[in-house]
């Protein structure tokens, strides 16, 4: 499976999720609106395609026509990771969990989950010898 058509239709699947999930249609997420569950499930989306996807910031607007810039995701990302590590949002951390593991293995078999973990694991790989390859150059 093409790594570009992996990512929509996972992408597309954890839409419809959340869109059962918050309450709200599923063409919510594309439009730009302030209303609460619609904004709650864009940060899930933001966060789960960051965290678990590995897509970086500046491609975010690519497959979430809401977001104009990289800043937006940004912005969302960094709300997100701090509402899940606050002690009283427990059941924000444990709704992301319920929705990752649903996204993780409705309709995904092994051999996608596999392709996902491998990307997950080259891109984290390049990032640490980009980091080695800068260390290297400041010496």
């Amino acid at each position: 499976m093409n790594k570009d058509n992996y990512m929509d239709k996972t992408i597309e699947m954890a839409k419809c999720t959340l869109s059962e999930i918050f309450q709200i249609k599923r063409e919510d997420i594309d439009i730009r609106t302030r209303k609460r569950e619609v904004v709650e499930a864009r940060r899930f989306l933001i966060y789960f395609m960051i965290m678990e996807l590995g897509i970086k910031f500046s491609f975010v607007p690519k497959y979430l026509k809401s977001i104009r810039s990289h800043a937006s995701a940004m912005h969302h990302y960094y709300k997100m990771l701090d509402l899940i590590n606050l002690n009283h949002e427990k059941k924000l951390r444990s709704d992301y969990e319920n929705f990752k593991s649903r996204i993780m293995t409705d309709g995904l078999g092994e051999l996608e989950q596999e392709l996902n973990r491998q990307l997950v694991l080259k891109r984290e790989t390049s990032k640490k010898i980009k980091q080695l390859k800068k260390m290297i150059d400041e010496r």
